[in-house]
This record gives C-alpha cells, sequence and structure tokens, in this order.
C-alpha cells in the first residue's frame, strides 16, 4: 500500500510539474507580443510636422498671398502662434484678419483659439510696402511660422516654412525643402511643458 501511494504521489507530482513548464513555456513564447503592444501603446505613431499641417501658397490678387493648411484628424494649429515676414520684414495680421476658430482650454497658455481640419489666411502684402520693395517682377520670399498638436497631449515645436511666390501666378506652391523646425531638427512634437521653452 505504502509503494502504491507514493507511485500515485510521484504521479501527481510529474504531472504538476510538467503543466506548470508548459505554462511558463508559453509565457515566454508571448512575452514578445505583449512587448510590442505595451510598445504600440505608450510609443504611439506620430506625422512629422509637415504632414500633420500641410501649408500651400498662392497669390489670390496683385497685393495678396493665400495661405491654406490642411490639418491632420486629431490634431491642431494655435491662432496666435502664427508669425510671417515678407522679404525679411515681419507681416502683422490683426486678429480680426484671422478665421473664426475653436476656443480650448489648455494646461499652458489658458483659452486660446485653434483651427482643425484647415485653416484659410489671407496676406495683405501692402502692409509691408514701407518696408521691403514689393513692386516689379521678382519672387517674394514668404516665411511663415506656425505650431500645433495633436490630441494625445504632445506638441510640436514652432515650425519655420519659406515659400517663393513668382509674380504673375495663380498656382499653389509648396513650402521649400527642407521644412525645418526653430532650434528642433527633424520637427520631431515635444511634451506641453517643453513647448514655451522651444518657442516663444
Amino acid at each position: 500500500m505504502k509503494l502504491a501511494r507514493i507511485e500515485v504521489v510521484t504521479s501527481f507530482f510529474g504531472l504538476f510539474r510538467g503543466l506548470a513548464f508548459g505554462v511558463v513555456v508559453s509565457l515566454v513564447g508571448a512575452l514578445p507580443a505583449m512587448a510590442a503592444n505595451v510598445v504600440l501603446k505608450t510609443e504611439p505613431d506620430l506625422l512629422e510636422a509637415e504632414r500633420a499641417f500641410q501649408l500651400r501658397a498662392r497669390w489670390h490678387d496683385a497685393n495678396t498671398v493665400e495661405l491654406q493648411y490642411a490639418i491632420a484628424d486629431q490634431y491642431y494649429m494655435y491662432r496666435d502662434r502664427f508669425h510671417f515676414s515678407v522679404n525679411g520684414v515681419p507681416l502683422v495680421l490683426a486678429r480680426s484678419k484671422f478665421p473664426a476658430g475653436k476656443m480650448k482650454t489648455d494646461a499652458t497658455f489658458g483659452s486660446v483659439v485653434t483651427y482643425r481640419d484647415s485653416v484659410r489666411l489671407l496676406l495683405p502684402l501692402a502692409l509691408t510696402s514701407r518696408g521691403t520693395n514689393l513692386s516689379g517682377t521678382e519672387p517674394i520670399k514668404l516665411d511663415v511660422s506656425s505650431q500645433g498638436c495633436a490630441d494625445i497631449g504632445v506638441c510640436y515645436p514652432p515650425l519655420k516654412q519659406t515659400l517663393l511666390l513668382a509674380r504673375g501666378g495663380s498656382t499653389f506652391v509648396q513650402p521649400e525643402a527642407p521644412t525645418k523646425a526653430i532650434g528642433f531638427s527633424g520637427a520631431k512634437p515635444t511634451t506641453l511643458s517643453d513647448r514655451l521653452k522651444q518657442g516663444k
């Protein structure tokens, strides 16, 4: 009887050990997939700035340039972070000349106006006529700085783009390549708290 009991106990422990080994092997095999899921959740894919906020421009009339931004889904831009210069001379656009946007309560900036999907801006170049020569047939150099964020709480540093607009044309042109981020190579996004340090 004792021998039979010992054999039963030994068989039970052998079975338990085999099951435990199988569970461990299964868990080890699943680790890469589990790790991949964790990486995907903690490091979501983010668009490069020039893809998240696609800019193009054209002559609207002889004295006005039209800017159009196509803003990617789940991204937005700040109204008060746009800055412009024409042939090196700053052009200040009054807030009343900006399109209506959506109010957003921002953890850093407080109540701000934002744009989603798209935004169209008209720049009256006559505002810079005293500081630069806008007559003649030479192309103008338009520098545009903007800033936007993704809904997941990650923001991009201010993005500076340059466009050359030839006189007499009405077709849209793209910014010169490469697109550059001010003080940040690659135009990669930053956290909300880093935004103020990188852009003013």
